[in-house]
């Protein structure tokens, strides 16, 4: 079994990703700078952050 939120971090791609429940994307999109993918239910399943360098040069942090 496991456990949510999941949290992948590739410094080298520039990228990361919330998994925070189980499911399979159905469709996901751009809002407020993140992308949402959703399950075929329209529940949210995971969020990406691209351009994490970015987010991280304006002073911005990871929360731990």
């Amino acid at each position: 079994m496991k456990k949510y939120p999941e949290i992948y971090i590739d410094k080298k791609a520039d990228f990361a990703s919330i998994k925070i429940a189980p499911g399979v994307e159905k469709k996901s999109y751009m809002k407020d700078g993140f992308i949402v993918c959703e399950d075929q239910k329209g529940h949210i399943i995971e969020v990406q952050l691209l351009n994490l360098k970015s987010l991280l040069s304006h002073g911005k942090r990871l929360a731990a």
